[in-house]
């Protein structure tokens, strides 16, 4: 009984606000109007007033234009046309030229200012939307509450609520027709329609001799004539009956978790909903529309509907989006020609019903997961094939939508194989489908290629435009399928026959790619036919040798394209060559994570070897061609690090090139490997005409990783000095020459390359690295160790203080000699340091004679360095690089 008065107390006062909005709305706009009228009034005023000033010679315009008022005054009072209403309503501008009587609308909707984006609509129509929205919701709910509630019988209820949605669609036309086009009549009628869509679901649930089919007529007719009374009511009733379609289903869901029947009517929302936008061209309603029609896809993830619903599902949305909006039902509608495809892309904004293409790449990812999902080999043919045959055809007529029949391609091999990767801890592990399974695929997988290669064939036979894409697309799908077939079915592991087919197909595609080679015809249909031909021996080599020869087969084939490039000049074949070159580096760079192989055999040798040997010889092979030279010998340069990498870690682990661990002697290797491609790089930056800023990135790439190695590693974490890191007895020929010694000389010649701004700090560096490298040998020669716990005796606390000095006096020196004031200024603090260390630490227990030779010696020696330093500093002193002569003297002295 309480919920009975619940439901009485809650639906008036839904009613109520809802009504109080509207009203209060309606008042304010009134107002407004009032202030508008105003000001009209004035302007007219004004004009008159104008007008009635003394011409000095009537013209014959002036006269007709006093003659016709009364027929201008007939046809300002003419009603409009209804197409004319819909312009008005929707703030449509006509692109017809217009005639001297028509007369402008008085009071334009707010709608229709192009300036007024979302959030000001929002702002001035925000109690409109929301009492639209609460009269709707309040049907909507009541309907809800009577079936959980039990209230009335259930035609009493569908009854009572079509009759409250007729009757408010009844009031708000009425409205409309005696007061004029208003937002707030649009915003009833908006809810009126919200509910009668709610009546007519809850029809379908609860009245079972009610036929489905007449439910869903009856849905289609409400969607209908919402939005053809949105032609003149305006976009309130537009968005309000929109977002009501999409949103009943869930208000008045059973919960029974059968997504069908939602489907079908959504499909039938979503037609009216295009079938508006082929009229009204509305950026917000695009949005509603693909938002609405894709969220219930993703609803029905979370349901269990039957096989191929949600794939029926996409295929409907597909052929919505592309017959509805341009009312070509039998797709025959062509596109905008043009010989490059980027250059529609580019265009497409400009185009009507652009929003159709990121719909339709939308859809195809989602039929994607959809396969992934439910698996390829459990959906059926239909399924699985009537959708792309729906994007080749469409796209046979539309070329801008060439890309969506590859995308699709691509989207179903990977839901093919995403269903038999499954992680392991850190490992990713493929598991080969049950026989079954197999033997399901292989049936798809021939309907997939003969769909893919035949399509393709009879469109280049009708001479369709962009004839080189259907004819890559062609010949690719084989191979794709082949190596899908090759992993996938493992009931059939015969790798020669595998192989064989592999080596049969690209020897097709070679002898295509000759044939076309003697004829004229298209340089881009040349090199796709030579591409399939060298992916097809690619995959046959793959097969038959070993995993680690597939990077090996790839980098040979850089040699075969550049000597058909060097003899045809092909004008898309260097691309292909730069494609392969960046698969070869990309894939033996991130090889450690990739893929893993046996240690049984040098394999790291000849395929990181070999690819580099294969790239430098592409280099040569097209030494004429100095753009591919350049991008060749860079690749070149890469895989040569990465080949000293890769048996660098050969040499440390005996072979486990893949061995979890890195070691102090590893972190010194790389900071050397690393730090020298960033000085090859930078050698062919200042060599090269067209790759400079390619190659600039490239080097400080690898000297921010070699710098931030050595700082963190070498110096921090596996620093001998603390980190007990063994280093061997033998003097100066150790383990530090490599870890320290060593990049003190990539830096010098990083201070010989980099700019003047930045090489002073690269040559303070290599000072710094000098200076620690010698310190850490000379504890090293009086202790036999570096460890710090061990205390320091005077000996080696002198030979510091004397190596320093002579360090000191070689740096001031020096920068006297190079006019270098960053070399003499750093002389000049290692002297300071040097001096401070003499007084406070060597000579401080210093008695009697001892102290006397001290001080005398250190005395003589800055005298002496005084007077080296003023024989050798010209006279006319340093320039902005050194301080004058005098003062360096004074300083020295």
């Amino acid at each position: 009984m309480d919920e009975l008065w619940l439901l009485f107390l809650a639906f008036p006062l839904f009613l109520l606000v809802g009504a109080g909005l509207g009203i209060r709305a309606w008042v304010v706009t009134r107002q407004l109007r009032e202030q508008i009228g105003q000001l009209q009034r004035q302007l007219q005023s004004l004009t008159q007033q104008e007008q009635q000033r003394p011409m000095p010679s009537p013209t014959r315009s002036s006269q007709s234009s006093d003659t016709p008022a009364a027929d201008r005054t007939a046809t300002a009072l003419t009603p409009p046309t209804d197409k004319a209403l819909a312009d008005a309503n929707w703030g449509v501008i006509s692109s017809a030229p217009a005639e001297p009587s028509t007369v402008q609308p008085l009071h334009p909707s707010p709608d229709s200012q192009p300036s007024a984006g979302l959030v000001e609509r929002l702002k001035a129509h925000w109690m409109i939307w929301l009492g639209g929205i609460c009269v709707g919701l309040a049907g909507v709910f009541m309907v809800h509450y009577s079936i959980e509630q039990g209230l009335l019988g259930p035609e009493a209820r569908v009854i009572l609520s079509l009759i409250a949605g007729t009757g408010l669609h009844g009031l708000a036309e009425w409205l409309r027709r005696k007061r004029g086009q208003n937002d707030v009549f649009a915003a009833l009628a908006g809810g009126a329609s919200i509910i009668l869509y709610a009546a007519l679901f809850a029809a379908f649930k609860l009245l079972e001799g009610v036929s489905p089919g007449l439910v869903f007529a009856a849905m289609a007719v409400v969607s209908f004539a919402t939005l053809a009374l949105a032609l003149r009511h305006g976009p309130v009733l537009a968005a309000l009956g929109m977002l009501g379609g999409y949103l009943v289903p869930i208000l008045v869901s059973t919960g029974s978790g059968q997504i069908e029947l939602a489907l079908i009517y959504i499909g039938i929302l979503t037609l009216f909903s295009l079938w508006l936008l082929a009229y009204v061209e509305r950026l917000w309603l695009w949005a509603g529309v693909i938002i609405g029609s894709l969220g219930w896809w993703a609803l029905s993830l979370v349901t269990t509907p039957a096989d191929g619903v949600r794939s029926l599902y996409l295929l409907a949305l597909a052929y919505l989006f592309l017959a509805v909006p341009g009312q070509d039902w039998l797709l025959q509608q062509t596109g905008p020609a043009a010989n490059r495809w980027l250059d529609l892309l580019r265009q497409v904004r400009c185009q009507r019903h652009w929003p159709v293409l990121p719909t339709l790449i939308l859809i195809v990812l989602a039929q994607g997961y959809t396969l992934a999902l439910e698996t390829v080999h459990a959906s059926s043919y239909p399924t699985l094939l009537l959708l792309p045959a729906l994007l080749l055809l469409a796209a046979s007529r539309r070329a801008l939508l060439n890309p969506l029949p590859a995308l699709i391609l691509a989207t179903t091999a990977l839901a093919a194989v995403m269903p038999m990767l499954s992680y392991f801890g850190d490992q990713l592990l493929f598991t080969a489908p049950d026989a079954t399974a197999q033997a399901a695929l292989v049936s798809r997988f021939v309907m997939l290629t003969i769909l893919f290669t035949a399509g393709p064939a009879w469109l280049v036979f009708r001479r369709v435009q962009h004839a080189a894409f259907w004819i890559g697309l062609g010949c690719f799908t084989p191979l794709l399928m082949l190596a899908l077939g090759y992993y996938l079915f493992t009931a059939f592991s015969s790798d020669w026959a595998w192989g064989g087919a592999a080596l049969i197909l690209g020897l097709i595609y070679l002898a295509l790619s000759r044939i076309a080679l003697q004829q004229p015809g298209s340089d881009l249909v040349r090199v796709l036919l030579i591409s399939s031909a060298h992916l097809g021996l690619s995959l046959a080599a793959v097969i038959w040798l070993v995993d680690a020869t597939l990077t090996l087969a790839l980098a040979a084939q850089l040699i075969s394209l550049s000597l058909l490039q060097r003899r045809y000049q092909l004008q898309w074949l260097p691309w292909v060559i730069r494609l392969v070159l960046a698969i070869v580096v990309c894939r033996l760079t991130f090889n450690p994570w990739l893929l893993s192989y046996a240690s049984d055999s040098h394999w790291s040798l000849w395929t990181y070897g070999g690819a580099s040997i294969c790239a430098a010889a592409a280099a040569w092979i097209l030494r004429n061609d100095v753009k591919m030279t350049a991008w060749l010998q860079g690749g070149a340069a890469h895989l040569l690090i990465l080949t000293l990498a890769a048996e660098v870690r050969w040499w440390l682990y005996d072979g486990d090139i893949f061995h979890h661990e890195y070691s102090f002697l590893e972190a010194s290797l790389n900071t050397l490997i690393w730090g020298s491609a960033g000085c090859i790089y930078l050698w062919r930056a200042r060599l090269s005409q067209y790759l400079t800023r390619f190659y600039q990135v490239i080097a400080t790439l690898h000297l921010l990783g070699a710098a931030a190695n050595h700082l963190f590693w070498v110096l921090l974490v596996f620093n001998p000095l603390w980190s007990g890191t063994e280093i061997s007895a033998a003097p100066l020929w150790n383990l530090l020459l490599v870890s320290y010694g060593a990049p003190t000389l990539l830096l010098v010649l990083l201070w010989y390359q980099l700019p003047a701004a930045i090489g002073r700090w690269a040559g303070l560096a290599a000072g710094l690295s000098l200076l620690l490298f010698i310190s850490m040998e000379i504890r090293h020669l009086w202790q036999g160790e570096l460890s710090l716990a061990r205390p320091t005796p005077d000996g080696e606390l002198y030979t510091y203080s004397a190596v320093w000095l002579l360090l000191a006096s070689v740096a001031l020196l020096g920068g006297s000699w190079l006019r270098s004031r960053t070399f003499y200024r750093s002389g000049m603090a290692l002297l300071l340091v040097v001096v401070a260390k003499l007084f406070l630490i060597d000579m401080s227990d210093l008695t009697g004679l001892w102290r006397v030779a001290s001080f005398m010696g250190l005395g003589l020696g800055l005298l002496a360095l005084a007077w080296l330093h003023q024989r050798l500093t010209p006279a006319e002193g340093l320039p902005h690089e050194s301080a004058p002569a005098t003062d360096r003297t004074g300083a020295g002295s």
